[in-house]
């Protein structure tokens, strides 16, 4: 016990001054050797990335530079419009302003595709797009595709196989550009609709409505209107379906039927005949309740779960 309180007294023992000095001094090298090591990490750490950036500099310049996919334009024109030269650097160039300015510029290119093909060679894969649907502006047609992509513009005329299109307020049109619209859910809404006329198989749209989103309407091959109402993503397919359904039935007994489809009670559906057209409807549309001479379609069940149709004058049309 003795033995151990000595060897305690003798570790707190104060040191001597030549004691103090020394460690002193070790401690200010220990310091020293820190320092050092941290500066010549930094200096190589900087040298290194220095020596990076002049082999990336001097040995990716592009010295090539092709042009691959669909041949709307011609590779000169392509290469123009990208902005990208022989001689820039192949690693720092950017992909994003490459596709934005191909795509702004030249209007009939949908999407771009950008591969670096070290060390100098860039290839710029092109998609076309196109024409799909015109909205009528000022007394002129705007041409779009079908992301609603301005492709051209102040047109007196549009070809054949067009839809006509009223999306409503229209706030700002650059070609090369993405048409913008007041009600920004337009473009939602005619997606849905598109998509949903597809899996249906309602082909020969002419004219589409949605000035109104809550009182959508479709006119096929511009002489039966659909009148949808309002619809969601539950009752949009049910409500194209029955009209789809109804067309095909009418188009067996007169192929040149021109008349409107009322659509917009679900589950229900009121043939009534008219004269329709094929020009944007801009007025403001009405979904009166059908009057007594409209024939009735019905989506109902039977009892055998099967379809059964009667197409007498005055009957229901039964769908499942």
């Amino acid at each position: 016990m003795k033995n151990q309180q000595q060897n305690n007294r003798d570790n707190h023992a104060p040191m001597s001054n030549n004691e103090r000095i020394i460690n002193r001094t070790n401690q200010r090298r220990k310091k020293n050797r820190r320092k050092k090591l941290i500066i010549r990490a930094i200096i190589g750490f900087v040298f290194l990335v220095v020596g990076v950036i002049l082999a990336l500099t001097l040995f990716f310049n592009i010295n090539k530079i092709t042009v691959s996919g669909d041949k709307v334009y011609s590779d000169e024109i392509v290469v123009e419009a990208s902005g990208v030269r022989t001689g820039d650097n192949l690693i720092f160039l950017s992909k994003e302003s490459i596709n934005d300015k191909i795509s702004k510029e030249l209007a009939y290119i949908g999407e771009v595709k950008i591969k670096r093909r070290l060390p100098s060679t860039l290839e710029i894969i092109v998609t076309k797009t196109d024409a799909f649907m015109a909205v009528a502006a000022d007394g002129y047609y705007i041409l779009l595709d079908r992301n609603g992509k301005v492709l051209e513009k102040d047109l007196e005329t549009v070809g054949e196989n067009i839809i006509l299109a009223n999306l409503g307020e229209i706030s700002k049109v650059n070609v090369g550009e993405t048409i913008v619209l007041k009600e920004e859910r337009v473009f939602d809404k005619l997606n849905s609709l598109l998509t949903e006329c597809e899996n249906v198989g309602l082909n020969n749209i002419t004219l589409i409505n949605l000035s109104d989103i809550y009182n959508i309407k479709l006119v096929y091959e511009g002489r039966i209107t659909l009148e949808l109402g309002e619809t969601d993503s539950e009752n949009l397919a049910s409500k194209l379906a029955l009209g789809q359904a109804a067309i095909e039935r009418q188009n067996e007994e007169n192929s040149l039927y021109r008349g409107t489809i009322n659509l917009t009670v679900n589950g229900k559906g009121y043939w009534s005949e008219e004269v329709s057209t094929t020009e944007p409807v801009t007025e403001e549309s009405t979904t009166e309740a059908p009057d007594e001479n409209s024939e009735n379609i019905s989506e109902e069940s039977t009892t055998n779960g099967e379809e059964t149709t009667e197409n007498q004058e005055g009957t229901t049309l039964e769908t499942e």
